[in-house]
């Protein structure tokens, strides 16, 4: 995992952006000298990953009340952009919460491989409603020893690695697919003119969550393959019915992964290669 520890310098960098959050000790304070006690610290545990429809999977946080995770570009000098956000802030309850998915914004430009910064933020405001603009001192971000609580991470797209391949007994092997969730591998036929046929299917196989390689996938039998066309594997998700591919164009359901918000079919995981030979 990767720590939540902030560079030094960065902590300068944020200096301007929570001025306004300091605040001074109550009078109340006084009253309970006489029971004092450490403050509890907001933890943040998350890692770079291979994300499933734009969104990004923070493993596990911790805090002291309720708060904000928040997830920023990155400035180009390792460190992040504020105030603005690229993510959907996400609310969550005080205490421990595991697995929580923020969601990258609709708008946001995400490229395979960048590193992001996800960071903590308080509610202080109104509840359940993210006030944070760098001016105000609503919902400031959590810190420990005078740093924010973030953390860097890399963002990565699901892949297929299809080189151009022979077609063997109506099966052809995918070297390799990196699959952010588990899934389908599917393949869709050529139209004739080198274009994709959607959303029918000539062949699909189910993928884990990770690195698979070698993924053979059994084509149509009823289909004709002539070497010179083109096949286009894709990779849809598995969330509906536990190992039934139910996708059809329209279901709600294994519909494609996606990685940034390209407009279709550019955020969509798929390629294309030259069918060689047909034995």
């Amino acid at each position: 995992m990767i720590s939540t520890k902030t560079p030094k310098l960065l902590k300068f960098a944020f200096a301007a952006a929570l001025a306004l959050t300091i605040t001074s000790c109550s009078d109340d304070d006084d009253d309970n000298m006489d029971t004092p006690m450490e403050p509890s610290k907001a933890t943040l545990d998350i890692s770079t990953q291979v994300i499933s429809q734009n969104m990004v999977e923070v493993s596990m946080v911790d805090l002291p009340s309720d708060g904000w995770i928040v997830i920023h570009a990155d400035n180009g000098n390792n460190g992040p952009i504020v105030p603005d956000i690229i993510s959907e802030p996400k609310f969550v309850e005080a205490g421990a919460n595991q697995s929580v998915m923020v969601q990258i914004a609709s708008d946001a430009t995400i490229t395979d491989g960048d590193q992001i910064w996800v960071m903590l933020h308080e509610d202080t405001g109104m509840d359940m409603m993210y006030e944070f603009d760098g001016n105000n001192s609503l919902d400031p971000p959590f810190t420990v020893d005078g740093a924010p609580v973030m953390t860097p991470i890399d963002i990565n797209s699901a892949m297929i690695m299809s080189p151009n391949m022979d077609i063997t007994s109506n099966t052809i092997t995918i070297p390799q697919v990196t699959a952010a969730a588990d899934g389908w591998l599917v393949i869709h036929n050529d139209d004739g003119m080198g274009g994709i046929v959607l959303p029918g299917i000539i062949g699909k196989t189910q993928v884990s969550k990770g690195v698979n390689t070698n993924v053979q996938v059994q084509l149509d039998a009823g289909v004709t393959y002539n070497p010179g066309q083109l096949l286009f594997p894709m990779l849809h998700l598995d969330n509906g019915q536990i190992g039934v591919y139910e996708f059809d164009g329209n279901s709600a359901f294994d519909g494609p992964e996606i990685f940034g918000n390209d407009a279709f079919p550019g955020n969509v995981i798929f390629t294309s290669f030259t069918v060689v030979n047909v034995n």
